[in-house]
């Protein structure tokens, strides 16, 4: 995850607490206060004080890159990657103009040593890779951005996403006249998130029918919250009746059972109305407002109640705020749920969730805590450490819990139906199967994925082999782990369970498939033969991501509402095209006639086409699998040539190309945003980048994990990508 940097104007203050890195420059002179550039000047040497002359044309591999170049013969990158610099590329402004000879001697790749003397004055003139002195790192909005890093391809789709917020903001077509503010009028939780509906205390409360509650109920504990099962049924069902009772007598919801539970109920309901709403499947923005309307209304109550709760805070305070995180997660308000996600993690913290509670009973002689709390203390905490651990992924940002101040025990292997306030109800040895295995289980996925985040994509200076060192021990722990899921969870296949245990049975299923390829995709760069093995493990974890997620939205719509789902898509795409990428540089065969594990590229290719349009239709809003989708895309076009064409238009001379439809959005660079995917408008076939992975390095991963989440930039693009011949 790209790491915190000081801001331009702070270094400029504190210049000793910087230290330049051996791989990055910052934009120190593009971002600094204009009322420094006197003492700037001073300081120079005489040569640098002159106008930097204007380049118009760069050579082909600068081109190709769409980096600056110095527009010498030899350029400064050529000579520093000791590469042939070559202007071949057809100039289409006008008649080329003849690149001035540079002073440094040209590099010979193919000829023998040029003695240590050159090669001294070589690396001298120019840093190599990422120490380029003309592209750097610059901290913008808090955010690391680093142009010289394998990932500036996301620039277009940057660009494009903000025409694409701009279009949203000026066309205001949500249903019911609500209007999405622009982020600059956004409270700081909600920024870039769709508006909740205002309400106040004395905002009525739309229940249904009690027959259609349990139904949601049943909903939220089959289907919704899968290993998420910090809650006790039988608890929330009576809370449910309080509620319904309060209500028809127009009493308080919370009378008789407190704020924090009549705010899980209506948590609870909210999630399972969304849910049941996204069952139905909508491909539009009015639709998606209108499917969201009850739900939304009752989380606004529900969180009108958590604000209202006073006193010491409880497990429920802790329990309702973690329902809150996954409702915003369901609906995409991402940046709202990390915000309400930091206020429960206080609250676990300061109820000491993450520590063993009878430890501390016995060695204060405290009587023995009521069975039931006791539980979902444990259940609570694990479930919080899961999304810790895959939201600091997610998100691109530190963890918030620490293995080594953790010694809380793993739940009970007991259902809820099997629970009372003394303790389990039957003898826990002889439930074959049950509910609370999968939050175990994911727990333990949870913390090696934490493990591999921190020691083998660590954002110190660290060797490949200590890297690769920490990948192979990991992912031998993660097949370990595969190893010792009950039956139910790993060996049966999911279709053949009953709809919640299938439901765990997908999760985990997909958990590991992403644990594999978060280990070993740094392997699918490598020339090393003994690596090959990893290599070929991510790319079968990454097709299996990809057919369980065809799947599932062949199944139904009900994909759509799947966050976690949609993130771990992502990751499998990108792998892909990574490693289609490296196919294709060190073999000429065609995708159509090379396989891996008796599957054809080709095969896998299409497959990934397929699953790219179900991301892409997960929802109809600015959501982070849209973005998703349109980071994709990018990355697509660079890495195969090929856009994605609407396979139901075909051009005269029989080649596949898109048009807008009724409906259809055009965005920034000729893309049609449609109900069924996201398309090239203009048909053109984007030129392979045989350097686009040149510089990648181990840590941008980690930076394109996270890119969804990355704010827009706001600069002068002149500065990164100049605009050359």
């Amino acid at each position: 995850m790209p790491p915190t940097r000081l801001s331009s104007a702070a270094a400029a203050e504190h210049p000793s607490s910087v230290s330049p890195g051996p791989r990055r420059r910052s934009f120190a002179s593009a971002f600094s206060d204009p009322s420094s550039t006197d003492l700037q000047h001073e300081s120079r040497p005489a040569s640098a004080s002159k106008v930097a002359r204007k380049v118009s044309r760069a050579c082909d591999f600068c081109k190709a890159r769409k980096a600056k170049c110095n527009g010498e013969k030899p350029c400064n990158k050529c000579v520093a990657k000791s590469r042939a610099c070559q202007y071949n590329a057809k100039y289409t402004r006008g008649r080329p103009p003849t690149p001035p000879s540079s002073a440094t001697p040209a590099a010979q790749p193919d000829g023998p040593a040029t003695g240590a003397a050159d090669m001294s004055q070589q690396q001298s003139v120019a840093p190599s890779g990422r120490a380029s002195p003309e592209l750097g790192m610059a901290e913008i909005q808090g955010q690391v951005f680093d142009p010289t890093s394998g990932l500036t391809f996301l620039h277009r789709a940057w660009k494009r996403l903000s025409a694409q917020d701009a279009r949203n903001q000026s066309e205001q077509t949500m249903s019911d006249a609500v209007v999405r503010p622009s982020v600059e009028n956004q409270p700081v939780t909600m920024a870039g998130d769709r508006p909740l509906p205002e309400s106040d205390d004395h905002t009525p409360i739309r229940l249904r029918s009690p027959p259609e509650n349990r139904r949601l109920l049943d909903l939220y504990f089959e289907f919704c919250v899968a290993t998420y099962r910090i809650l006790h049924r039988p608890s929330v069902e009576k809370w449910l009746s309080v509620v319904e009772q309060n209500t028809d007598v127009n009493q308080p919801v919370w009378y008789g059972i407190g704020h924090a539970r009549a705010a899980i109920v209506l948590a609870c309901l909210a999630l399972a109305t969304c849910h049941d709403e996204k069952s139905k499947g909508y491909f539009s923005a009015d639709d998606e407002a209108h499917a969201l309307q009850r739900s939304d209304e009752l989380f606004t109550v529900s969180s009108l109640l958590v604000d209202a709760e006073t006193g010491y805070p409880k497990l429920e305070s802790a329990q309702a705020r973690l329902v809150h995180v996954l409702y915003l997660l369901t609906t995409s308000r991402f940046n709202k749920s990390w915000y309400v996600f930091g206020s429960a993690l206080q609250i676990i913290s300061a109820l000491g969730m993450h520590r063993r509670e009878n430890a501390k009973k016995r060695r204060h002689g405290g009587p023995r805590s009521d069975y039931i709390q006791s539980q979902c203390r444990m259940r609570t905490f694990w479930t919080a450490y899961v999304l810790d651990n895959y939201l600091g992924v997610v998100f691109g940002r530190p963890r918030h819990f620490h293995d080594e101040d953790i010694d809380q025990d793993f739940p009970d292997r007991v259902n809820d139906e099997d629970m009372t306030a003394s303790g389990p109800s039957e003898a826990l040895e002889c439930q074959e199967d049950c509910h609370i295995d999968a939050l175990s289980f994911h727990a333990k996925i949870a913390r090696i994925i934490g493990t591999i985040s921190r020691e083998v994509y660590t954002i110190k200076d660290t060797p490949h082999a200590e890297r690769a060192s920490a990948a192979n021990r990991l992912i031998q722990n993660i097949q370990s782990w595969f190893e010792s899921l009950p039956v139910h969870l790993g060996s049966v296949r999911p279709s053949m369970l009953i709809p919640s245990y299938r439901r765990q049975a997908t999760v985990l299923k997909l958990a590991h498939s992403h644990a594999i390829m978060h280990a070993s995709r740094l392997f699918l760069l490598s020339n090393n033969p003994s690596e090959r093995s990893h290599s070929n493990n991510c790319i079968a974890a990454a097709r299996t991501v990809l057919e369980t997620v065809n799947r599932m939205a062949k199944e139904g719509p009900i994909f759509h509402a799947f966050w976690w789902t949609h993130y771990v898509t992502f990751c499998a795409l990108v792998v892909v095209y990574v490693w289609e990428i490296q196919q294709r540089k060190m073999s000429k065969q065609p995708a159509d006639t090379t396989s891996i594990a008796g599957k054809s590229r080709q095969s896998l290719l299409q497959l990934a086409d397929k699953c790219q349009t179900h991301l892409a239709r997960a929802t109809a809003t600015n959501s982070p699998s849209r973005r998703y989708a349109v980071i994709l895309e990018e990355f697509r076009g660079a890495a195969t040539g090929q856009p994605t064409a609407r396979p139901d238009v075909t051009s005269a001379n029989g080649l596949e190309q898109s048009a807008p439809r009724s409906g259809d959005h055009i965005v920034d660079d000729g893309m049609i945003m449609g109900a069924d995917g996201i398309w090239d408008y203009e048909g053109g076939m984007a030129p392979l980048d045989p350097y686009l992975l040149d510089e990648w390095q181990t840590t941008d991963w980690l930076d394109l994990d996270s890119s969804a989440f990355w704010p827009n930039l706001q600069f002068d693009e002149s500065i990164v990508w100049p605009v050359i011949g």
